[in-house]
């Protein structure tokens, strides 16, 4: 390994060290490398005590740590004391959001992604032929297309005075589990967001507020085929009235988990990837934005091979296997026949 590299470690229970090189004990496996070698460390989930000696050392290579457990919002770090940092993503994510024209660039590209999502249940808008001129002209057409996506969605399954954002009706067990199952979602961008070093309070599309505005941008373009696996999950159920709501939950958190393993193709990398890889790659497509790897923000999204050059997007996808990342790592993948519309909407 000729350069340093990220490294990320699920649950790590033992690290033992010398002054060269570092071993961690995580959950799946063990990894050794020296120092040198080590760019940064994410330690997800617990973690063993970290022991003088081995953070002495960490400042030594100048290696930053990260500390982050599920859907906590602050992350824990570690760095050196005043020092230069001349891949600071975080400047140029508030530059970029402060940036009247970036900022409806990512906004368009989340909205066009979403609709898109969506539309295995209503037809997409036609973004270009309403003209919107800046990010509440998206936001107006975006809560516009919500209301008409929810009111069909809930209408289906026979809430038909339920509503996404309230509701005579809304407090049934298909809310309760599209609440749950946004949760769990958020969680692992949230991961993948601290992990790149990102801010999950400066959001593009979202107005910001105390909560994480980026990770509800990051989760949009993905939200329909989640939104459809809770509404097959309903539809499967011969008697749905008999279930309790916990037990619908459980139930639509399964099926999720499960889709999250599904393999899939996205054109925007030219790869088979599992979709799980896409809400990564959502935070790859923005970091590699700020940092100008390219020159738009391109997001991630299932389709179909269409052959032609390979899109600039200025980053590659790669598994959710624990180790070292390197992300210009090129990925060659052999390109599998999947019946996309099959896979996607019935």
């Amino acid at each position: 390994m000729n350069k340093r590299l990220p490294l990320w470690l699920p649950y790590t229970n033992k690290i033992v060290y010398t002054k060269n090189s570092v071993s961690f004990i995580y959950k799946g496996g063990e990894l050794k490398s020296r120092f040198r070698e080590i760019q940064s460390i994410f330690f997800y989930g617990a973690v063993c005590p970290l022991e003088e000696g081995f953070l002495t050392l960490c400042s030594r290579y100048k290696i930053p740590i990260c500390i982050h457990r599920r859907h906590m919002h602050q992350a824990i770090w570690i760095t050196n004391s005043f020092d230069t940092n001349i891949d600071d993503v975080v400047t140029q994510q508030i530059l970029y959001r402060r940036n009247k024209k970036k900022q409806f660039h990512i906004a368009y590209k989340l909205l066009k992604a979403k609709v898109k999502g969506m539309s295995w249940l209503i037809a997409p808008p036609d973004l270009p032929s309403y003209k919107p001129k800046n990010i509440n002209d998206l936001r107006v057409i975006e809560a516009w297309h919500a209301r008409k996506y929810w009111d069909e969605y809930y209408k289906r399954l026979g809430f038909s005075k339920s509503n996404r954002r309230g509701g005579a009706d809304s407090n049934n067990i298909v809310t309760s589990a599209l609440d749950a199952i946004s949760k769990l979602i958020t969680g692992v961008i949230l991961r993948w967001v601290l992990y790149h070093k990102l801010s999950p309070y400066h959001g593009f599309f979202h107005i910001t507020t105390e909560y994480p505005a980026l990770i509800y941008d990051l989760i949009e373009p993905y939200r329909g085929y989640f939104d459809k696996v809770v509404f097959d999950t309903f539809q499967e159920k011969e008697d749905v009235s008999k279930w309790d709501g916990q037990k619908f939950i459980g139930a639509a958190t399964n099926n999720v988990e499960a889709f999250l393993d599904k393999k899939i193709y996205t054109p925007q990398t030219q790869q088979i990837v599992t979709f799980q890889e896409l809400l990564h790659g959502s935070a790859l497509a923005l970091r590699a934005y700020l940092v100008k790897d390219c020159t738009r923000f391109v997001v991630p999204m299932p389709g179909k091979r269409n052959g032609g050059r390979p899109i600039k997007a200025g980053y590659k996808l790669y598994g959710r296997h624990a180790g070292f990342t390197d992300f210009q790592k090129s990925i060659n993948e052999e390109i599998e026949e999947i019946d996309h519309e099959r896979l996607w909407y019935g």
